[in-house]
């Protein structure tokens, strides 16, 4: 099951929570934040887990980063040569229209955006003459 909506004054405070907890929520906001922090449970829980969040994130943030297994690079090189990677790209390689020739495409899309014209036009025309009945 779903959760009820929250209200949009929750939904509010909960948008500007990850500003709170940077310390970039100016004056006035951050005090109406905190306001409604004291008297909303669920949002008070919600504030407690962008504490925790942020904490954490720091914490890893402050960590030394690892250096990555020995070889990863030549790993990752050796599969980016292999043969098929090209072949089984999501963009074809030639021309926009599953590798048909550029002036085809071309006239491909000139015949596509003069029908979509035509319609666009007829149907004006339709709205006019119903609109004018």
């Amino acid at each position: 099951m779903s959760d009820p909506p929250l209200p949009r004054f929750c939904r509010e405070t909960r948008s500007q929570l990850p500003a709170l907890a940077a310390g970039e929520l100016p004056g006035w906001p951050a005090r109406v934040v905190r306001a409604h922090l004291r008297r909303c449970a669920d949002c008070a829980q919600e504030w407690q887990r962008q504490r925790e969040l942020s904490a954490r994130l720091r914490a890893l943030h402050d960590r030394p980063a690892e250096a990555p297994p020995e070889g990863l690079l030549d790993d990752l090189l050796a599969i980016g040569r292999r043969r098929g990677v090209r072949e089984r790209a999501a963009v074809p390689s030639r021309g926009a229209v599953s590798g048909a020739r550029p002036a085809l495409s071309v006239a491909f899309l000139t015949v596509g955006a003069a029908a979509s014209t035509g319609v666009g036009w007829a149907v004006w025309k339709g709205l006019r003459r119903l609109r004018d009945r």
